[in-house]
């Protein structure tokens, strides 16, 4: 088990994980996951590993403050031990949209519903601090637990590009999935 060598402050809790800050140390757990060809392929980046060097660098990009990101860590609130990351990037402060994207790295934290608490911490941290109105996101369809975990927080789906994703020979839907402030009330 990782956990971080300082206390993580708590943005967003949930009964199981909470959402805080992403740490410059946090590198080298990101650097391991990203490495991973079959996680990388789960999040539409087939065949890409990334460095030690790209996780710093998508840190210390993630988290300089800007209006169009959010970043953060998801954290399991037994033990403080990170699991994986989330965003919401391309606000659009004045139309109130933004495109969520989720990562949960440690294999082990994998079917425990972890990540679904923590897209629903992530929405409601968009539509209750940033005023958002919809929230989207890509699945590839080759990924069905993830559509599944969407559907179970509430997303649902927007729209298909059939066949727009190529995986080993063979050709899946790109799902836009999205919810609404009034999909929550």
């Amino acid at each position: 088990m990782i956990t971080s060598s300082r206390p993580r402050p708590k943005v967003m809790t949930g009964e199981k994980v909470f959402l805080s800050h992403v740490f410059a140390e946090d590198a080298p757990l990101l650097a391991q996951w990203f490495a991973d060809l079959e996680f990388t392929t789960l999040l539409g980046q087939q065949g890409r590993s990334f460095t030690l060097e790209q996780e710093q660098q998508w840190i210390t990009e993630s988290t300089a403050a800007k209006d169009s990101e959010r970043s953060f860590a998801i954290v399991l609130c037994a033990n403080e031990q990170l699991i994986g990351t989330c965003n919401l990037r391309s606000i659009d402060l004045l139309h109130g949209t933004a495109e969520l994207g989720i990562a949960i790295g440690d294999k082990t934290a994998w079917g425990q519903g972890y990540g679904r608490e923590a897209v629903r911490l992530l929405v409601a941290y968009g539509f209750r601090y940033l005023n958002l109105y919809s929230i989207r996101l890509w699945v590839h369809g080759f990924n069905e637990r993830a559509r599944r975990a969407y559907l179970a927080a509430g997303f649902r789906e927007a729209g298909r590009l059939r066949g727009a994703t190529l995986f080993d020979g063979q050709r899946y839907d790109r799902i836009l999935m999205e919810i609404t402030r009034d999909d929550v009330r």
